[in-house]
């Protein structure tokens, strides 16, 4: 049987001499300096990082011009996510601390290793939460000097981390003292709708994948328990291996530094961790979710209804202040995915790449959602006038493209534009399509009683 824990060892392969005509520039060797990184592989718990996508010109296209952007964001780090404490980390630590003696080898630091989690203040913001905030705002000021600073208001929802996320990232903008955040607290215009679907849909639930999750985890986390069985006082169970490997995420987004427990694991052993979410994910607020696009279109709808407005009226409308045209969002980490899913962005075009079996890895997945929401994580929309058009070739026109943690990801079904963008009004029209055939949003989503 396949396993998610193999290693594949590489042969040595000797390299010809080429003579210097055939080297390319500034050449470094087969893997350009490549070195396996555990943060890059923790879906939902690692500290903000800038996503590679899909090597797309980050700057808008040459003879482009980005008019307008909306961008929802994730909060920022906080010390643990209650259930995920409460059911893989509390009773690792629980274990750790009636264990304190007989660790040995690599695993000899954990006799007076401390865990950074502060029970009282599980889902708060951290220091170093706040300070990853304000630099992704710098990030988008730099991306945006010409709309940020007439940026006058945010949104973001009632929780805590979400607003202080929201207070934080705007010290970065120069006009900070002119900026309201307000606390979306009614459903004014299905504003909740947009930025928390899954708060105002009863019939969403957190527990489509953990059987199949818990397939993939009791695969992997035996080999891992077995490896790691001389230099520990007690043995690992499937959760233990989990919560151990979680605590080198949530402690390198507490601190602001690399946990040591990141090195302590094999990089098979973080990718089959980053299956075992990615599965989870795939199911809960993903594609094998047949409610994701119904919560993904509400704020697809209310931006594309947004910047059709500023099209026609030059002014926001709904509120907005009138010369803005940069906007934030601030949620949770399921919203992203919702909207990556109503669109297709983390999508493949093999169909056979979308499935998730719970004995080996799928690695050619398109679905990876450690590019997507690491604290932080956020999904823009930017509306762009363009000289020309790409493809078609075409006279000057308006264009719609995507930004997923600072990479763009074109629109599977649109992307003919410059960078792989979209005709505003064909996105228009998908966003219209999409809408209607997902306009029964209350009616999958509000719970039927039971006769």
């Amino acid at each position: 049987m396949l396993t998610l824990a193999f290693v594949l060892a590489a042969p040595a392969f000797a390299l010809p001499a080429y003579h210097d005509a055939q080297i390319p520039l500034r050449p470094l060797d087969h893997s350009q300096g490549y070195e396996f990184d555990p943060l890059l592989h923790l879906p939902g718990i690692s500290p903000y990082f800038d996503a590679v996508g899909f090597g797309l010109e980050h700057t808008a296209p040459v003879g482009c011009n980005v008019t307008a952007a909306s961008y929802i964001v994730r909060h920022g780090a906080i010390y643990a996510n209650d259930k995920e404490y409460e059911e893989y980390i509390k009773p690792f630590l629980w274990k750790l601390e009636q264990h304190r003696q007989g660790w040995s080898g690599p695993l000899s630091f954990m006799e007076t290793w401390q865990s950074p989690i502060l029970e009282d203040k599980l889902e708060d913001l951290t220091p170093s939460g706040a300070v990853d905030a304000e630099r992704v705002g710098k990030h988008l000021l730099a991306r945006y000097p010409d709309l940020v600073p007439e940026t006058k208001r945010v949104l973001a929802d009632k929780k805590s981390r979400t607003y202080d996320t929201a207070q934080n990232f705007v010290k970065a903008f120069p006009q900070v003292d002119k900026i309201e955040v307000v606390r979306v607290t009614q459903n004014t215009n299905g504003s909740m709708e947009a930025l928390i679907p899954h708060k105002s849909c009863e019939n969403f639930s957190k527990t489509p994948g953990i059987k199949e999750q818990k397939k993939a985890i009791d695969l992997y986390a035996a080999s891992v328990s077995h490896r790691l069985s001389p230099y520990m006082p007690f043995e690992l169970e499937a959760n233990d291996v989990v919560g151990f490997q979680m605590l080198c995420g949530y402690e390198s987004a507490i601190k602001g530094t690399r946990s040591e427990i990141c090195a302590q694991f094999t990089d098979a052993e973080w990718m089959a961790y980053e299956y075992a979410w990615d599965l989870k994910y795939a199911y809960m607020v993903g594609p094998l979710n047949p409610l994701s696009p119904y919560l993904g279109f509400p704020w697809l709808h209310s931006q594309a209804n947004l910047f059709s407005h500023i099209a026609k009226h030059d002014t926001p409308g709904d509120g907005w202040p009138d010369k803005q045209r940069f906007f934030l969002s601030f949620t949770h980490r399921e919203v992203p995915p919702f909207i990556a899913t109503a669109l297709g962005l983390f999508n493949s075009s093999s169909n056979a790449a979308e499935q998730f079996p719970t004995d080996h890895i799928n690695w050619t997945r398109a679905w990876r959602m450690a590019d997507l929401i690491p604290f932080l994580g956020h999904v823009g929309m930017e509306k762009m006038t363009c000289e020309r058009g790409a493809v078609h070739g075409d006279g000057p026109g308006e264009f719609i493209r995507f930004i997923a943690n600072t990479a763009p990801r074109p629109i599977p079904d649109c992307q003919d534009g410059p960078g792989a963008s979209c005709p505003f009004h064909l996105f228009k029209e998908l966003i219209g399509k999409g809408a209607e055939k997902h306009k029964d949003f209350h009616e999958v989503c509000d719970a039927k009683d039971k006769e």
